[in-house]
């Protein structure tokens, strides 16, 4: 065996199973590639159990060690679609994204508002947060059952007529904020190939592109709580994906407000459950996006997180 279970202070139980499972060398100078390569069978089936596993203690230096790692569990590689401009660090390999570090991002599934989403997300330190800059992480079978516990009328409100999720977009990129703009997202200026595009990408059901250079996305109504593999998973967040919530409409699925007692029991249970993980060099995370929500903390650069997402 090329791995050897260990454990990290952020560890917590869920029915018993801890979560992340944390996996180290069993040698010293134990390349994880080749370890990799030889229990992923195994692998999959501890990521499958426990939503997250964290490869710790190994010699992984470089994106080009990283993307090594991401090859050599055999998956297929998977394009990026959203409003994050990503920087290509090594073959499958980028930069996570261009939100500043003093800025937290809220928990969600990745590409959630896509046609095709990632199944699996590898995550790798390759330079940690001299403070803060934690990646969190949360399953999401626990925030559906806990909010069934405490707010059951809202959910039942929410299985029966779903929720719709308005996004307003700029054209282009705001001076002084994260590109959130239309332009960003679909990789071109021009409407009829956005409209286009937006068919072929997004799940939205409608788009509209207004006078003032703004585009509208609406999503549903639909309902946000999806089930893989037996489990139930809260796929569509409901606080938005950063801080800044501008252009961001969430109602029922009949027009009516979201209660702030919903939203508030939601946040405080994402909060009350998640682990965040304290980055140390070299570290991979890889993580089940059908299962798992994951988040970033606010923290003081200088902080190098780099991803790989696969079919």
């Amino acid at each position: 065996m090329a791995f050897v279970e260990g454990k990290v202070e952020e560890e917590r139980l869920f029915g018993g199973v801890v979560f992340p499972k944390t996996l180290f060398p069993s040698n010293a100078g134990e390349d994880l590639a080749i370890a990799v390569a030889k229990e992923r069978n195994h692998l999959s089936k501890v990521l499958k159990e426990h939503g997250a596993i964290l490869f710790r203690g190994f010699d992984v230096g470089s994106a080009e060690d990283f993307s090594r790692v991401v090859e050599a569990f055999g998956w297929d590689e998977m394009g990026y679609v959203g409003a994050t401009t990503r920087v290509k660090m090594a073959n499958r390999v980028f930069s996570a994204n261009e939100i500043p570090l003093d800025q937290s991002i809220n928990f969600h599934h990745e590409m959630a508002l896509t046609k095709e989403y990632p199944s699996k997300i590898f995550f790798y330190c390759f330079e940690p947060a001299p403070l803060g800059g934690e990646t969190s992480i949360v399953p999401s079978n626990v925030i559906v059952e806990k909010m069934e516990e405490q707010m059951l009328k809202f959910m039942e409100k929410v299985s029966d007529i779903g929720l719709i999720f308005h996004i307003t977009r700029p054209k282009e990129k705001i001076q002084g904020s994260v590109d959130n703009s239309w332009k960003c997202l679909l990789k071109t200026d021009d409407v009829v190939e956005a409209e286009k595009r937006v068919r072929e990408k997004l799940s939205c059901t409608s788009v509209k592109f207004n006078n003032d250079g703004t585009a509208k996305f609406t999503y549903g109504p639909v309902n946000p709580v999806r089930e893989f593999g037996g489990k139930k998973a809260w796929f569509l967040p409901i606080l938005g994906y950063s801080e800044n919530k501008k252009g961001v409409d969430i109602s029922f699925g009949d027009g009516s407000d979201i209660s702030r007692e919903a939203i508030d029991a939601y946040k405080g249970i994402l909060e009350e459950n998640c682990v965040d993980l304290k980055w140390k060099k070299g570290d991979v995370l890889l993580v089940d996006n059908l299962t798992i929500q994951h988040a970033r903390r606010a923290g003081r650069p200088p902080r190098a997180i780099y991803v790989s997402i696969c079919k």
